[in-house]
């Protein structure tokens, strides 16, 4: 069933939470914002940025230029992924997301910071998306445009891959020792948001098929990892583990 979005300049004079979020791409930190109020049950009215909003409609309201943002109530803006899911834990503590126990949650956050955070899975992933387009002469506008976001440089760019497949590698371990225990998720013996992050966050490197995730088709290729190495570690496991996540949790097909 279609899903309404409200501009920006309405959104604001709504009331409880509202999420600005980026529509038609599997951007994997606004899918990640999603399933954790599918998950949790929350009630938010979905925002995004229409033709009709002014230009600085998004950093008029919320204090940055990403997607996504919550905006609960009159709090302050918060668009960081470890902000967002304080937030929606706190106003749905269950099912419990994050683990109670504290080495378990540092643990858990920084698994976390490994998928979603500056430099960790997906923000790597960006910098190898933007890196040819800095060896056309002149550089490729949108590469450079976007590799501003994410700080690129040629000492960033030079790490990125490496920084990829590590992580991969510490997320398939961390499974493959979860399942020799007998558990079923990647922390723990219950649903974390890990689990959350990991499924939505593996659509950078490995999409959900046309059927289950309809997308731009001529934008599949940028969020799909050719590389060996990447497909070696994503086989099995971690794409099972994908699979089961949106099977059991998520809304298939995704709705962008």
């Amino acid at each position: 069933m279609p899903v309404e979005y409200l501009s920006i300049a309405q959104a604001r004079e709504c009331p409880g939470l509202r999420l600005v979020v980026l529509r038609k791409l599997p951007s994997p930190w606004t899918q990640a914002a999603k399933a954790l109020l599918r998950v949790k049950g929350i009630e938010a009215v979905l925002v995004e940025r229409s033709p009709d909003d002014a230009p600085d409609a998004l950093e008029d309201w919320t204090g940055q230029d990403s997607f996504p943002a919550a905006m609960y109530e009159s709090e302050r803006p918060r668009s960081g992924w470890a902000e967002i899911l304080l937030l929606a834990e706190r106003l749905a503590p269950e099912p419990r997301l994050i683990p109670r126990d504290p080495a378990e949650r540092a643990l858990f956050f920084g698994l976390c910071h490994e998928i979603a955070g500056e430099m960790g899975l997906a923000w790597c992933r960006r910098l190898e998306m933007v890196e040819p387009g800095f060896r056309t002469d002149p550089p490729n506008p949108f590469s450079v445009w976007l590799g501003s976001k994410y700080g690129y440089s040629k000492e960033t760019g030079a790490v990125a891959h490496a920084r990829v497949i590590e992580v991969l590698r510490l997320l398939r371990e961390t499974l493959e020792a979860q399942r020799a225990a007998g558990r079923r998720f990647l922390l723990g013996d219950s649903l974390s948001a890990l689990d959350l992050y990991w499924a939505t966050f593996c659509n950078i490197v490995a999409p959900l098929p046309p059927e289950l995730m309809p997308m731009p088709e001529a934008m599949r290729p940028m969020f799909t990892a050719t590389e060996p190495d990447i497909q070696t570690l994503l086989e099995g496991p971690l794409l099972e583990h994908r699979d089961f996540i949106y099977r059991e949790h998520l809304e298939l097909p995704v709705q962008l």
